[in-house]
């Protein structure tokens, strides 16, 4: 029997994961015990799969099964259908471009029964932030400042993700700031350049700078202050922001532009009060174990979607020795019933799948811009690039993409073609 209101809360980073089990229950500042992996995020689909899985199994390890699993997981990435399209972000994670990670991590973990929820690390930090320090703001503005910008909102503690003072994106860290955007002069590359440029030295990170007390340091934070507060003021201001919360590794250091942070903001109607959290990944833990508990399933198909007719005793036989195949069909189809009824079939015949969905390639996936069309004789709306970084893992069993316009992969290995009945030919 389940635990209702115990859930596990990960953090996926780029050089680990972390994981922790919460009880939603407890109320306040919680002390978390952690079990911590290291992984490599420039690894293969399957390594990584392995990693995360790893941590998850000794997390529960002796414990009662829990109600929900919550992941924070950088973006990009597609959180509804828990696929990865993180693509263009140093390598990081790219070799699982397109990977439904959610599947992969229920096989791997042998969790088939336990919902797996992906979400924003931000949003995640906002949540466990306003739990985890008892907060009581109507309106909240978070950040996490690091390797990036992250921000999120909340209104009488529930997440915003759309309001009509806040960026269309939902997020600060792509708007217009200074000669680039607010991610360039907000991120811990920002102090990188700003002390090679005024010593023409480096540093390994912003706690040496922090460290230093030189006058070169306390003038960069100096300027960081002043900057991240120019910046703030007018969505503050329009947001009606009571309180704005800083996580993130910068924030350690936030008695050094504090200061020029609130003299920046001090033309505010009402006084902004500002927090710095001291553990952010506790937060980020909590607030994604909540997230997993609380939120319904995600599906990216209309309930009750007729599914195409699919003979899965043939398709299994068909795929008995391949390594890779490209199920595609017709636009409208349900893909994630059809792909979780072909999952169950082939993991019955002891097939290991890694499935891959070809809407990641989409050129404009915040549009919604889905291809339409009939298979094999239309124009697609997948993007060239994204199309090219789409790769199967060749160390795993079998690797399945699928969707509309998933023939145009260029994956060796089975042709299906879910029409009102199953075809199937060699690509």
């Amino acid at each position: 029997m389940k635990a209702p209101n115990v859930s596990l809360g990960l953090d996926v980073g780029g050089s680990h994961v972390t994981a922790s089990v919460v009880d939603m229950s407890f109320t306040g500042e919680r002390s978390l015990s952690m079990v911590r992996k290291e992984i490599d995020s420039f690894g293969a689909a399957s390594e990584i799969v392995a990693a995360i899985a790893d941590c998850i199994t000794e997390a529960l390890a002796g414990r009662e099964p829990v109600a929900g699993i919550g992941i924070a997981f950088p973006g990009p990435f597609n959180y509804a259908k828990g696929v990865c399209t993180v693509l263009h972000v140093g390598g990081k994670f790219e070799r699982m471009f397109g990977l439904h990670l959610g599947q992969a991590l229920r096989d791997a973990a042998g969790m088939s029964e336990t919902a797996i929820r992906f979400f924003n690390d931000a949003h995640c930090f906002a949540v466990g932030a306003y739990m985890q320090n008892s907060l009581q703001s109507k309106r909240t503005v978070f950040l996490t400042l690091g390797s990036g910008f992250g921000s999120s909102f909340m209104e009488n503690g529930e997440l915003l993700t759309h309001h009509i003072t806040l960026p269309a994106s939902g997020a600060f860290y792509n708007e217009p700031f200074g000669e680039s955007i607010a991610d360039d002069y907000f991120s811990t590359r920002w102090f990188h350049q700003a002390y090679q440029q005024a010593t023409g030295q480096n540093i390994r990170n912003v706690r040496e700078l922090a460290e230093m007390d030189s006058e070169v340091s306390k003038s960069i934070f100096h300027e960081f202050g002043v900057n991240l507060g120019g910046f703030l003021l007018p969505w503050l201001k329009n947001f009606g922001c009571d309180e704005l919360v800083i996580g993130g590794n910068i924030a350690k250091a936030g008695h050094l532009f504090l200061n020029a942070l609130e003299n920046e903001l001090k033309s505010l109607d009402g006084k902004v009060h500002v927090v710095f959290c001291d553990d952010t990944e506790a937060c980020i833990l909590t607030g994604a174990a909540c997230l997993g508990n609380r939120e319904g399933e995600a599906s990216d198909d209309a309930a009750g979607a007729p599914v195409p007719a699919c003979d899965t005793d043939l398709l299994v036989e068909r795929l008995r020795h391949e390594k890779t195949a490209a199920i595609d069909g017709l636009e409208g189809h349900p893909w994630e019933v059809v792909r979780q009824k072909l999952h169950a079939a082939l993991t019955a015949a002891g097939r290991k799948v890694l499935w891959y969905d070809i809407d990641a390639c989409l050129k404009n996936p915040a549009a919604d811009e889905r291809p339409t069309g009939s298979f094999g004789n239309v124009f697609y709306a997948l993007d060239d690039q994204k199309m090219r970084v789409l790769h199967p893992d060749t160390s795993a069993d079998l690797c399945i993409v699928y969707g509309t316009g998933a023939a145009l992969c260029g994956w060796e290995g089975e042709l299906v073609n879910l029409g009102s009945a199953l075809e199937t030919k060699p690509v």
